[in-house]
């Protein structure tokens, strides 16, 4: 049922974007370099953004593709799961210089994108969606509910920061059988690593 579901997954959401695009892959060793305990320091060589991956967490590989666009896969090794951080820099489309209200857009423009992937009833769980601050940065999380190929539940995590000229998206999809919410706590905290320029706006 997994394997079906992750086949279904990277037909339907790659295919608008990313696999839609040219991508070129990253060079791993490009990335990142070791620090004490265990810690990986992540960085891209060529734009202002970085974050610390802990012990038992990996670097598994990521793509330059769209407009300046880059997505990494980093997986946290002892419950193999995998999530995906999303960023752009520079923007290339103006934002409100309200947080809130380029929060509320970007929202509701993921919701209209999941749907138009095929993943019909895609709504966000109710209660779900936080203001919040990342290293400073104006954010917001979310969690996310939907139908999956075989009929059964899914989830979605979304953590979006928000950095001068860019912006940034930590997220996780997995079957309603996966703690998605303790996850989602350890990944928040790699995004409390995040080092993206700040937002002036």
């Amino acid at each position: 049922m997994r394997a079906a579901f992750l086949s279904f997954t990277a037909s339907v959401l790659m295919a608008s974007a990313v696999a839609a695009q040219p991508q070129t892959p990253i060079r791993i060793e490009n990335f990142t370099s070791s620090g004490a305990q265990g810690v990986t320091l992540v960085k891209d060589p060529e734009a202002p953004v970085s974050f610390r991956l802990p012990n038992g967490w990996v670097l598994l590989e990521g793509v330059r593709w769209g407009n300046h666009e880059t997505t990494l896969k980093i997986k946290e090794v002892y419950s193999n799961l995998v999530a995906s951080f999303y960023y752009q820099f520079p923007l290339l489309t103006p934002r409100s210089p309200d947080p809130d209200k380029s929060f509320q857009g970007a929202l509701q423009s993921k919701i209209r994108q999941r749907q138009r992937e095929g993943l019909i009833d895609y709504h966000v769980r109710e209660g779900s969606v936080q203001r919040r601050t990342v290293t400073g940065h104006p954010a917001q999380s979310f969690f996310a509910e939907f139908t999956g190929a075989q009929g059964d539940p899914w989830a979605e995590y979304m953590l979006n920061v928000r950095g001068a000229n860019i912006k940034t998206l930590f997220f996780v999809t997995e079957p309603s059988t996966v703690d998605l919410d303790s996850f989602a706590k350890r990944l928040d905290a790699v995004a409390d690593t995040l080092d993206i320029p700040d937002d002036k706006m």
